[in-house]
């Protein structure tokens, strides 16, 4: 997700095909996305936005535990086609509309929301507090907004040995997972991955309070961090309108 550059955006259109056999293969991602649809509280007749949906793990998982809508965008046309796909084969037309626009660009109007989840998309923002002020103005009072992503600051100066340190930590345990669960094609993808965060070209991942400051900003009333369990670097976030 976010205003990728050109070659960017090439990277996640060649990633579309590989998705659900590298990253949806790894665990990990799918305790993340289960509790963060937990955790969001979603209730039958809830409007649901996906930012970032990629083929659809997370917005499936949402429509299978509550009979709710879900509006799904995303910038890869390749990932959206596979998502509908998805969508077609289970007869859930009815119950998703897609959006090929980003989360930057967004425009529902105010108040369409009961909840907006993003998981592991929207660290690809470069500026993100205007785009969590436009989450929040997309919810309902008393709307959730709920983000999942890596809890690990990737910020500063490229030639800084601590910021490398730091993500390198990371990295190792993320790296063993995928070959451990996903084989060689996981391991290949999420190492090419981890070399984006490394020299990235100002997509940055923040720490996850720095996210809880953002959106207190914003104006949420509440906001709690949930830790995915057996998995340090990852948390999900609710932050409540």
């Amino acid at each position: 997700m976010g205003e990728e550059m050109p070659g960017n955006r090439a990277w996640f259109q060649d990633w579309a095909n590989e998705y659900d056999t590298t990253l949806g293969k790894v665990s990990r991602h799918h305790i993340m996305l289960d509790l963060a649809v937990l955790v969001s509280g979603v209730a039958p007749g809830d409007e649901v936005l996906d930012i970032g949906c990629g083929t659809g793990l997370l917005s499936l998982k949402f429509l299978a535990a509550a009979d709710c809508r879900i509006t799904a965008i995303d910038t890869s046309v390749e990932m959206l086609a596979l998502f509908r796909e998805k969508v077609e084969q289970y007869g859930l037309s009815g119950r998703v509309r897609s959006r090929q626009t980003s989360a930057e660009e967004m425009d529902f109007g105010p108040g369409q929301f009961d909840i907006v989840a993003a998981t592991v998309s929207l660290h690809h923002v470069k500026e993100k507090a205007p785009v969590v002020r436009s989450i929040r103005d997309s919810l309902k009072d008393g709307g959730r907004f709920v983000l999942g992503d890596i809890d690990l600051d990737t910020t500063g100066d490229h030639e800084d040995p601590e910021r490398l340190s730091r993500i390198l930590a990371y990295l190792t345990s993320e790296l063993v997972l995928a070959m451990r669960e996903g084989g060689v094609q996981a391991f290949e993808r999420m190492y090419d991955n981890g070399r984006k965060h490394i020299l990235n070209d100002g997509e940055y991942c923040v720490a996850m309070n720095r996210w809880e400051e953002l959106c207190r900003d914003a104006g949420f009333r509440d906001v709690t961090v949930h830790p995915v369990p057996g998995f340090d670097y990852f948390k999900v976030l609710v932050a409540t309108k």
